[in-house]
């Protein structure tokens, strides 16, 4: 098996005449392996080292893309073949599109999954592998799969088996079969000659129990731009190790928003349970008095899945031109080998928001069109306001445990804004906090009391002439609250065992007390946020923030004070 796997993949120039390799440059190898931090199995992507093209089949065109893996942390990752316990490797191809006057970013087909059956011991990413018998795949070592035997149906299996965020799937599994089921397959009609201003990127992803089991599974996804010409995909530059595709979009337009979202799904210790997500967001001035708002929601290994996204819009703007990017599920690719749904997801504009949701719920239909593992879907409109900070809504396809949706900040690219939108959060989304005592998502950093961490929302009207604003802060330790507020944000920043982003000209609203773990201000009175603050009749935008006394002296670093996350009130004349 370890001579005809090393001779298919140095024979790779003649299997076929349609196959294009483009290696480019040697990829870089680690300058220590195992990676400092990377604790048990850790697989990653090191390269996408080729490119299969197929003929067109029922108007569909189709490519594989090869992989070679590599092993980064400090223990062997399992690959034992006709089990499941081996990797299984998919991955999808993208479009940048550059037209009337705006940008966007969509995925054109995805892929089933090659399950592995022998890992080689090479030394691709690292110059010291620990080399196996090949049922595993040893600590620095690297493993090539050729895009022709990562394209062979007879090795493939539906990603519908796959548990992306545990790495757990059933074995063996159903295989495609017909034209080019289980390969990358577009339609034929969206395909462009590349240009500056539209751009390919292929995008593959290693899954395996293992690696997930060591809460290694967030960086399992690389890409690589492609060339597209007489309907042939070719190599453009070389790979981006660790990123998944979505984030050609801000590397092409830097002005892109890109936010990690990260949500639990409950876990089994060491297992976290965490699942990974990101949006990248992008507001652009078309002119005449109108905004194109452009979105794309990448799921990397959420098994609940998404059914649901929403932004807010003000009473004042007027949305047109909405529309919605899926991606086909082909062949089978469905619970119980049927299809899942493509059917788009429906849109409302209305009760201030516009919101795409699924047309059936996970109980009505498990089978419904949701977002899952290993797919971006593309969100966009256009609008008569500008763009400020805004929180976008997701809406979770398999509830558990009644948790279904969870606030995103989408920074400049929402449009006329949320009035009251949470930044600064502690939750390990962004900043570190300073022990690693992450919050809950969108909270503050953790407090010895607390594992959500303190947490400030604002409810009521945000306007200078008539402020209704309430703060309140909740997951509180100590006996005081006091909350204060700035006319501008700064970069997170340590501050004892929180974080700290109010900046500018600081107000102290008010000190209030804590009753059972809670804190409000105004309270009986006092003035409103806008009078204590003097914001000018004008209106204006003010970051807000809370700080609580947490006097363990052995929680975190010897510190007594925490932070909540922080505000963004929109005031308004």
């Amino acid at each position: 098996m370890h001579s005809q796997r090393a001779l298919s993949f140095r024979g790779a120039s003649i299997v076929s005449a349609l196959t294009v390799l483009a290696f480019g440059a040697k990829a870089q190898q680690f300058p220590v392996c195992p990676v400092p931090g990377s604790v048990g199995p850790d697989v990653i992507v090191g390269d996408l080292n080729g490119v299969q093209n197929y003929p067109v089949a029922s108007g569909m065109d189709a490519i594989a893309l090869g992989t070679t893996s590599c092993n980064i942390g400090d223990f062997w990752l399992n690959w034992i073949q006709s089990t499941n316990q081996h990797p299984v490797i998919g991955g999808g191809v993208f479009k940048y599109k550059f037209a009337n006057g705006a940008g966007q970013f969509e995925q054109l087909g995805q892929s089933w999954l090659k399950h592995g059956f022998y890992a080689l011991s090479d030394s691709l990413c690292c110059n010291n592998c620990q080399a196996t018998d090949g049922t595993h795949l040893g600590i620095g070592c690297s493993d090539p799969y050729t895009a022709a035997r990562n394209g062979d149906q007879a090795g493939l299996g539906p990603k519908w088996q796959v548990n992306a965020n545990t790495g757990a799937y059933t074995f063996p599994p159903p295989h495609p079969v017909g034209g080019n089921n289980g390969r990358i397959q577009m339609d034929q009609t969206r395909l462009e000659t590349n240009s500056a201003s539209i751009r390919y990127f292929g995008e593959m992803q290693y899954v395996t129990p293992d690696d997930s089991a060591a809460n290694n599974n967030d960086n399992n996804t690389s890409y690589r731009e492609l060339s597209y010409n007489a309907g042939a995909f070719g190599f453009i530059g070389g790979t981006q190790r660790m990123k998944p595709g979505i984030e050609a979009w801000k590397a092409v337009d830097p002005a892109v928003n890109q936010q990690t979202v990260i949500v639990t799904e409950g876990s089994t210790a060491p297992f976290d349970g965490n699942a990974k997500l990101i949006l990248s967001s992008r507001a652009t001035d078309i002119g005449n008095g109108m905004w194109h708002y452009e979105y794309a929601l990448y799921n990397q290994n959420s098994d609940r899945s998404v059914a649901s996204f929403q932004i807010p819009l003000p009473a004042t703007g007027g949305v047109i031109n909405v529309g919605f990017n899926d991606v086909a599920y082909i062949g089978g690719d469905g619970l119980g080998s049927v299809n899942f749904d493509g059917t788009d997801w429906a849109v409302t504009v209305g009760g201030g928001f516009v919101t795409w949701q699924s047309t059936q719920t996970f109980a009505q239909n498990p089978n419904a069109n949701a977002l899952r593992w290993g797919s971006t879907y593309s969100f966009r409109f256009d609008a008569n306001v500008s763009p400020v900070l805004g929180t976008a809504n997701l809406g979770q396809f398999k509830v558990v445990n009644n948790v279904a949706v969870t606030n995103v900040d989408v920074p400049g690219s929402g449009p006329g804004g949320s009035v009251l939108a949470t930044f600064c959060r502690g939750d390990g989304s962004g900043t570190p906090c300073p022990c690693g005592n992450s919050g809950l998502p969108n909270n503050g950093c953790a407090n010895s009391t607390w594992g959500d961490g303190g947490r400030l929302t604002a409810a009521g009207t945000a306007s200078v002439s008539a402020d209704t604003v309430v703060l309140t802060s909740t997951f509180l330790t100590g006996s005081a609250c006091v909350f204060f507020l700035g006319d501008a944000p700064s970069a997170p920043v340590v501050v004892d065992d929180g974080l700290g982003c109010v900046s500018g000209s600081i107000v102290r609203l008010g000190t209030k007390p804590v009753s059972g773990i809670t804190s409000t201000f105004p309270g009986p009175g006092d003035p409103t946020i806008a009078a204590r603050a003097a914001i000018p009749a004008a209106g204006g935008t003010r970051y807000i923030q809370s700080f609580y006394r947490n006097a363990t002296a052995v929680f975190c670093p010897p510190a007594t004070s925490n932070r909540t996350n922080g505000i963004i009130a929109l005031y308004a004349p």
